[in-house]
Order: C-alpha cells, then sequence, then structure tokens
C-alpha cells in the first residue's frame, strides 16, 4: 500500500498528465517528428528497432525532465502562499536561500543541456549542488 497521501497521488497524476499534454502538444508542432523522419526507414524499407527504443526512451527523458520542473512549480505554489506572515531565523533564512541558489543553477545547467546539449556540471556546479 502506498504512503502517499491522496492529495499527492492526484496532484501526481495531474503533473504526469500535464507532461504528457506538453509532449503531444510537441509532437503536433512538428518537433518529435523530425527524429521520425530522420530515423524512419532504412533504404532496404527495414525500420531499425534500435532506433525506435531510442526514440522511445528520448520522449520518456523529455517527459520526465517537464515531470520535474512542473513538480517543482506545483509545489512551490502550493507551499509559498502558506509563508504568509511567517518570520525566519537567520539560519532558516540562509539555507533557504542557499536552496535557491542551487535551483537557479539547476535550472541554468537545464537551459543550458537544452539549448547546446551540453550536459556536463562544470566543478563550481557540482560543488554548489553537493552542498560544498
Amino acid at each position: 500500500m502506498s504512503s502517499a497521501s491522496p492529495v499527492n497521488r492526484q496532484q501526481a497524476r495531474e503533473q504526469v498528465n500535464q507532461a504528457q499534454f506538453d509532449q503531444a502538444d510537441l509532437v503536433e508542432e512538428g518537433d518529435e517528428e523530425e527524429w521520425w523522419e530522420e530515423n524512419d526507414a532504412e533504404d532496404d524499407g527495414v525500420i531499425d528497432p534500435v532506433a525506435i527504443v531510442r526514440g522511445f526512451r528520448r520522449a520518456m527523458e523529455f517527459t520526465d525532465l517537464i515531470g520535474v520542473c512542473q513538480g517543482f512549480v506545483a509545489g512551490a505554489s502550493r507551499l509559498v502562499p502558506k509563508l504568509r506572515g511567517r518570520e525566519f531565523s537567520e539560519s532558516q533564512l540562509a539555507l533557504v536561500t542557499r536552496q535557491v541558489e542551487k535551483i537557479r543553477a539547476t535550472a541554468d545547467w537545464i537551459e543550458t543541456a537544452v539549448a547546446t546539449g551540453k550536459v556536463d556540471l562544470d566543478e563550481a556546479l557540482a560543488e554548489l549542488l553537493r552542498g560544498q
């Protein structure tokens, strides 16, 4: 039996559904069609099953990435309004500031990876994400 609350399960379902809709929109816009055209059929008319599986895996990874981003946004949208009137200690503020710094750096990394294909972590980002 799952320990997740019904609300959390519902939010997870909604996030997955939204990611699927986003993926479908990209397919409709033609972004995914390029992959199929490039990997459609070889000269003898045989479709390479490895290429098909690779394409499915890439689509799943994309959907996972969108889901992670939407999960963060949904969580923040739910939690931040609850902070109204809350006062934080200096140590709490420092901790939140450090975590937001990691979020910004990770978002920049995602943007760079998507725009350029460069997925390597530079040493400064790796240290930041490790908490050093």
